[in-house]
């Protein structure tokens, strides 16, 4: 089956990051998501390397959600070139502005730091490992600044999710909800009309099929041509996991001993769901008058995004909020919205509750905490979901017994706890599932957003359990539909 098209991954093609896939036909050409390479020094440098993309001849850009690997780079397109319009879901589009701001502004200070040699750097070390100097950075890019995010955010329409809007010649865009972060969409792609209109869906990263905060993935009715995310490819739940039931019980120790807990987290996706979480907690007097503190301006308007977004939400809550509740509130949380308050509840001794980014504890406010309190018997470092290996946080879950923050060597005296079943990410069983799902079986599958691994585990299960034969893309390799 051929439908006069053709693909090429320029991002996110065996790698979990840079998400940029182009898609070509006869009469259109647009962008999927422009994201950030992300992961060590040198993956960071790749992103000041335009995609080889003429986006003077794109006629739109879509993205999927407000994860910087998704729109990390979208703030370079018009100097590129490009003078299409954006498309994203309304609530992305409440979103992407600060998230684009807030990029440009990391780089700005990023520049300086790195310039006058003060770049903020930690490292975890193993029982027998050595401290080292600071490492060497590589000059840090400017990609873009506020006027080119001006630029950008005055070209992007917001679209409800499950209504048609034509984007190009002979093409017209469908969101689905994919019950990942606030606004996380699938971007349903049609060419063509009448008897020939064939359907490519972009899953954009989706979420697991039951979570207690936001709603459950769309179920796809057809599509001729699939490309899948493969975040946890390989990686399958327990399925006997209960994040809120291990999370009352390291919140009951630490009232007892008059801890502080720090969780490093995601400012979008995992903020929410610990907060929820927590609000649960609360509901069953299992709080202990613990304050929660939320230490991400990003993540309070991810908050706010799903009061004004319900339609995100599981069925519960959002009848919830439609009715004028705050599942989400609780009288113990307290928004940190700027460094002084942030350095203020540094000076926090006993107990409290603090999330903090970011999630893989590689820069951001978590590490000032740290600094502050791992050297403590009475803290407690809450880990959960993916940690990148050789990382801080994964060395730390594994036992490292020392780390070096900004050159200052501390002794790792707080417990490491680590909470499965707070990823925001579908595993491979939920995967499978919504392939599954469709109601009919999809023409053809690609496999992109995941290490090769990951993915060739994935295409083996959907060949056994579903029939279907994938194909993993290579980049920058075209593809025709």
């Amino acid at each position: 089956m051929s439908i006069g098209a053709t693909i090429q991954f320029h991002g996110a093609a065996g790698e979990v990051t840079g998400s940029c896939t182009l898609l070509t036909t006869p009469k259109a050409r647009i962008l999927v998501d422009f994201g950030m390479f992300q992961g060590t020094p040198a993956d960071e440098a790749r992103n000041a390397v335009a995609p080889r993309i003429d986006f003077a001849s794109l006629d739109a850009i879509i993205i999927t959600h407000a994860h910087i690997d998704h729109c990390g780079r979208l703030a370079m397109a018009t100097s590129l070139g490009f003078k299409g319009k954006i498309y994203c879901t309304i609530a992305t589009h409440e979103l992407l502005g600060r998230v684009m701001r807030s990029s440009a502004r990391l780089q700005r200070a990023r520049f300086y730091e790195r310039s006058s040699g003060s770049a903020p750097w930690s490292r975890a070390l193993m029982p027998g490992e050595a401290p080292g100097v600071a490492p060497e950075f590589p000059p840090a890019q400017r990609l873009f600044d506020t006027p080119e995010v001006r630029d950008t955010m005055d070209i992007i329409e917001g679209v409800a999710l499950n209504r048609e809007v034509k984007i190009a010649p002979l093409m017209s865009l469908t969101f689905r909800n994919a019950g990942h972060i606030p606004g996380a969409a699938s971007a349903e792609i049609s060419i063509g009309v009448g008897a020939d209109r064939k359907i490519v869906l972009f899953s954009g990263d989706l979420g697991p099929t039951h979570s207690a905060l936001l709603a459950s993935p769309h179920k796809p009715a057809r599509a001729d041509v699939v490309i899948v995310e493969s975040t946890n490819g390989e990686r399958r739940r327990d399925a006997g996991a209960d994040p809120e039931a291990k999370l009352a019980e390291i919140v009951a120790d630490a009232a007892a001993r008059k801890a502080k807990i720090i969780i490093p987290c995601f400012a979008l996706g995992r903020a929410q769901l610990l907060v929820h979480r927590l609000a649960r907690l609360h509901g069953r007097g299992l709080l202990h008058g613990l304050n929660v503190y939320v230490d991400s301006p990003m993540a309070v308007h991810g908050i706010e995004s799903l009061y004004r977004n319900p339609e995100y939400l599981s069925p519960e809550l959002e009848q919830s909020v439609r009715a004028g509740g705050a599942p989400l509130w609780f009288p113990e949380l307290h928004y940190v919205l700027s460094k002084r308050e942030s350095m203020a509840i540094d000076r926090m001794v006993h107990g409290g509750i603090i999330l903090a980014g970011s999630g893989f504890m590689d820069a951001g406010p978590v590490m000032r905490h740290l600094g502050e309190s791992i050297d403590r018997t009475d803290c407690i470092v809450v880990l959960s979901g993916y940690q990148p290996d050789g990382g801080f946080a994964w060395k730390l879950q594994r036992g490292a017994d020392r780390v070096q923050i900004d050159g200052k060597l501390l002794p790792v005296r707080a417990s490491t706890v680590r909470v499965e079943g707070l990823s925001g990410h579908a595993d491979q069983d939920d995967l499978v599932k919504w392939l599954g799902s469709f109601g009919e079986k999809p023409g053809r599958v690609l496999i992109n957003h995941g290490t090769d691994a990951g993915r060739a585990a994935l295409a083996a299960r959907l060949s056994t359990e579903l029939g279907i034969e994938c194909a993993m893309p290579a980049y920058e390799v075209p593809i025709e539909l």
